[in-house]
C-alpha cells in the first residue's frame, strides 16, 4: 500500500491472481475483506496476499449506490509524516501527527490559516498518529462537513475550523 487511502489486510490463505475481487473469510465464516493484491515471486499462490477491509468495501459501494461515485472529503494540504528528527527539530515529545509541507491555493486549509510547518496533531478531538491517519480520517468524511482540527503552530497549540470539500 502506497496511497493516501490504502488500508488492506495481510492475510494468510492460498491466493492467486484470479482471486482478486473475491471474499476473504475469517474462521467464523464471516466476510472481513475482498482479495485485491498479492505478492508472489514465482506468479503463484504463494506469497503475501491483500485483502481490502469489508468496512472499507461497505462505505464505498454504499456510496456508489447513493451517489454513483465515491466522495472524499479534502482540505488541500500536502503532508508529511513526521520523523523522529522533525519532532526533535520542533521541540515535539513524540513523532506522531502530520506536518503540512503546503497548503494548497485558495483551499480549505489555506482559507482558514493552515501554514507549512504546522503539524496537525488531532481531528475533532481524536488525535492523529500520523499523516497516513489523518488522510483516511479525512478522506472517510463527507465534503461539506465541518471538522476542527488540532494544530501545532509555532510551538503553540490552537484549533481550526473548517469546511472539508470534495
Amino acid at each position: 500500500p502506497s496511497g493516501p487511502y490504502d488500508d488492506v489486510i495481510q492475510i494468510d490463505a492460498p491466493d492467486n491472481k484470479g482471486n482478486s475481487g473475491g471474499p476473504a473469510f475469517d474462521t467464523s465464516g464471516e466476510v472481513m475483506g475482498v482479495n485485491t493484491a498479492i505478492f508472489s515471486p514465482s506468479g503463484g499462490n504463494v506469497g503475501i496476499a491483500f485483502s481490502i477491509p469489508a468496512s472499507t468495501v461497505k462505505s464505498v459501494v454504499a456510496q456508489l449506490k447513493d451517489h454513483g461515485k465515491v466522495s472524499r472529503g479534502w482540505t488541500g494540504i500536502q503532508i508529511q509524516p513526521v520523523t523522529a528528527e522533525i519532532a526533535d527539530s520542533m521541540g515535539l515529545k513524540k513523532a506522531e501527527g502530520a506536518l503540512v509541507a503546503e497548503p494548497q491555493e485558495n483551499s480549505p486549509a489555506s482559507k482558514a490559516g493552515i501554514e507549512s510547518g504546522d503539524v496537525i496533531i488531532g481531528v475533532n478531538g481524536d488525535p492523529v498518529k500520523d499523516a497516513k491517519e489523518l488522510s483516511r480520517t479525512i478522506g472517510a468524511m463527507r465534503p461539506g462537513a465541518s471538522v476542527k482540527l488540532d494544530v501545532l503552530h509555532d510551538g503553540k497549540g490552537k484549533t481550526i475550523d473548517l469546511t472539508l470539500r470534495e
